[in-house]
C-alpha cells in the first residue's frame, strides 16, 4: 500500500512538467492513476479496516479519494455495533448500514447512528420486526437517507409497517428508493396493502423514484368496474417515479391498469404476480368491442424501456402481448412463465419493427424452451433486433448454424457489432447437435467483437469452441519494460477479440475426467480479462 502511494505521489509530481509529447507516452496505470474515480473506485476494494492506514501514505490522497468511498456496515450483533465506541473508525465514510438480527436499541447504536451522519441506503433485514424498533430506528436515520430496505418474516402485518413509516414524515419525503419484502404471517390478509394506504404511501413520497414490492397483495379499488370509465382512468399522477417492481405480487387487472396509469414517466417495470393481471377487462361494459382493447393501453406507459413481465394463462397472454405491442421505446424485455407459440413472438416483433421499435436486450426464460430455434430464427431477422446487445434464450449451437454461411464463412446474425452477452442455455450434447454447429459457433464467437459475458450450456467434451479465440496460450506476453503502446510498432491486441469477462460452459463426463487439468491453460492464458467462470453442471 505505500509503495501505491508513493508511486502515485512520484506520478503527480512528475506529470506537472509533462508536455503532450511526453504524456502520449505514459503507460495506461498512469493514466489510470490519473482518473480521480477510477482511482477511488479502486481503493475501495481495500480492507474497510485498514482504510484508515491510506492516511499513513498521503493525507492529500485520503482526502481527495474520501468523497468516492462508500463503506458499507454490516450490523448483526452487539459486537458489531460496539465499532461505534472505536475512536479510529471512519464514520463518515459509512454510506450504507445493513441491520440484521438486532431488534433493539441500544446506547452504542444511538451513538453510531449520531456518528454515521452520511448514510444514504439502510437496509433493514430482522426476521421478527418490532414497529416500536423500527419507529425508533426510522427517527434516528439522518438527512441524508435516500433509499430505505425492509425486509422481515415475522409476525407482522404489511400495513402496520408501511403506516409506521408514514409517521415518520420527513423520511417518506426524502426517500428515492423504498423496498418492502414482509413475510406472510399466514393470519388473515396480513400481506394486504389496501389501496387507501398505497395512495398515501405515493402521496406521501413525492421524492419516490424507485418501488419494489414482494409479495404483497394489492386490495381493489373501493369503486367497482361499472362505476368508473372503460379507460378505468385515475386523477393522480406520480411523475417522479419511474422503476416499478412487483414481485410475487397479487393485483387484479383493472387495480393494474390504475397503478400504471398514476406512473406517465415509468422506464422500467418488473411484474411476475401470482395471479392473471395482464388479462384483458372491459369487454364487456363496451359491447365486446376491440375499442375496448385499445383503451385499456392507450396512452400507457408511453416511456417503458426495460420490462420484466410474466403470463400464467393462456387467456392472460393475449392482454401481455397487447400490452407489449403498445410499447414504443422499449428497449429490454425479459419473459418469463407459460411457453409462448413462435407466431405469437413474430407477429410481435413485426409490430415493433413498424414502429421503428429497437431493442437492446431480449431474455426468454428456461420455460420457453418450446420455441424451436427456427421459430427463433425467424424472430431475431427482424430490424427491431438489428442492434441488439444481450440475448438469453433456451437454444444452443444449432440456433447459431442457422445463421452460418458457408459460401462466405460469415455469420449472418444481423447484431454481430453490437452484441455484448450470449447466453445459449441449452443443455444439449454434442453428438446431439446437428452437423457443423460447434464449427459455426466457434466461427461465429470470433466474429463478435463486443462480446464479453458467454454461456455455452452444451456439455462440451473439449476446449474446440475456443480455438482461435482470445490470446494463443502457447505465445507468451510481450514484456512489460520493452513493449510499445503507440505509434507504428505498438503491440496489436485487436487480435485476442474477443474480450470475454464471465464465461458460463456445460461439461461432460469426458471434460471432467480428461480436460479439467487444461482449464488454466485453454481458459486463464486465454482469456485474459475474465472475471468469472464457471460450470452449468456435469453428467
Amino acid at each position: 500500500m505505500h509503495k501505491v502511494g508513493h508511486a502515485m505521489l512520484l506520478i503527480n509530481n512528475d506529470n506537472s512538467n509533462n508536455t503532450p509529447g511526453e504524456q502520449k507516452q505514459r503507460t495506461p496505470i498512469e493514466r489510470v492513476l490519473d482518473i480521480p474515480e477510477l482511482w477511488s473506485t479502486i481503493l475501495s476494494y481495500l480492507n474497510q479496516k485498514r482504510f484508515r492506514r491510506l492516511r499513513l501514505v498521503s493525507k492529500r490522497i485520503y482526502l481527495a479519494c474520501t468523497p468516492h468511498i462508500h463503506v458499507s456496515l454490516t450490523l448483526a450483533s452487539q459486537k458489531h455495533v460496539d465499532v461505534a465506541w472505536d475512536q479510529d473508525f471512519p464514520s463518515n465514510l459509512v454510506s450504507s448500514l445493513r441491520i440484521v438480527s438486532i431488534d433493539q436499541f441500544s446506547p452504542a447504536l444511538t451513538h453510531l447512528l449520531d456518528q454515521c451522519t452520511n448514510i444514504s441506503t439502510l437496509d433493514i433485514n430482522v426476521f421478527g420486526l418490532d414497529i416500536d424498533f423500527l419507529q425508533e430506528l426510522l427517527d434516528y436515520c439522518p438527512r441524508h437517507l435516500k433509499n430505505l430496505v425492509i425486509r422481515s418474516e415475522g409476525f407482522v402485518s404489511l400495513e402496520s409497517i408501511v403506516e409506521t413509516f408514514l409517521q415518520s414524515t420527513t423520511i417518506a419525503r426524502q426517500i428515492q428508493s423504498l423496498a418492502l419484502d414482509i413475510g406472510s404471517t399466514g393470519l388473515f390478509e396480513t400481506d394486504a396493502l389496501s389501496w387507501t394506504i398505497f395512495r398515501s404511501l405515493l402521496d406521501t413520497c413525492r421524492s419516490l423514484t424507485s418501488l419494489s414490492l414482494s409479495a404483497v397483495k394489492v386490495m381493489d379499488i373501493p369503486e367497482s368496474l361499472e362505476e368508473i370509465n372503460p379507460l378505468h382512468a385515475t386523477k393522480a399522477t406520480f411523475p417522479n417515479l419511474v422503476s416499478l417492481a412487483m414481485t410475487l405480487c397479487d393485483i387484479s387487472s383493472v387495480g393494474r391498469i390504475r397503478l400504471l396509469r398514476m406512473f406517465p414517466n415509468l422506464h422500467t417495470l418488473d411484474m411476475t404476480c401470482r395471479n392473471d393481471v395482464f388479462q384483458t377487462v372491459g369487454e364487456e361494459s363496451v359491447d365486446n368491442s376491440s375499442a375496448a382493447l385499445e383503451l385499456n393501453y392507450q396512452d400507457l406507459c408511453e416511456q417503458l424501456r426495460n420490462v420484466h413481465v410474466s403470463s400464467r394463462s393462456q387467456s392472460e397472454q393475449e392482454g401481455l402481448f397487447r400490452f407489449l405491442g403498445h410499447l414504443r421505446h422499449l428497449e429490454r424485455l425479459e419473459l418469463s412463465g407459460l411457453a409462448t407459440p413462435g407466431a405469437r413472438l413474430l407477429d410481435l416483433a413485426e409490430g415493433w419493427s413498424r414502429n421503428k421499435v429497437s431493442l437492446k436486450q431480449l431474455i426468454l426464460s428456461p420455460k420457453y424452451r418450446k420455441l424451436t430455434e427456427e421459430e427463433l430464427e425467424k424472430v431475431l431477422l427482424k430490424p427491431c433486433f438489428s442492434k441488439l446487445e444481450v440475448l438469453d434464450a433456451w437454444c444452443g449451437p444449432d440456433l447459431i448454424l442457422r445463421f452460418w454461411n458457408h459460401e462466405t464463412q460469415r455469420s449472418q446474425l444481423p447484431f454481430l457489432e453490437t452484441l455484448r452477452a450470449l447466453h445459449l442455455r441449452k443443455e444439449d450434447v454434442v453428438s446431439d447437435l446437428d452437423d457443423g454447429a460447434m464449427e459455426a459457433l466457434n466461427m461465429t464467437l470470433k466474429q463478435l467483437p463486443r462480446l464479453v459475458d458467454l454461456t455455452v450450456g452444451t456439455k462440451l467434451e473439449d476446449f474446440g469452441v475456443f480455438q482461435g479465440m482470445g490470446r494463443d496460450p502457447e505465445v507468451l506476453l510481450p514484456d512489460p519494460r520493452t513493449v510499445v503502446y503507440t505509434g507504428p510498432g505498438a503491440v496489436d491486441w485487436s487480435g485476442e477479440r474477443p474480450f470475454l469477462q464471465t464465461l458460463v460452459i456445460g461439461c461432460s463426463s469426458e471434460f471432467f475426467h480428461h480436460r479439467m487439468s487444461d482449464i488454466p491453460r485453454q481458459v486463464g492464458k486465454r482469456f485474459r480479462f475474465l472475471e468469472d467462470f464457471k460450470f452449468t453442471g456435469f453428467t
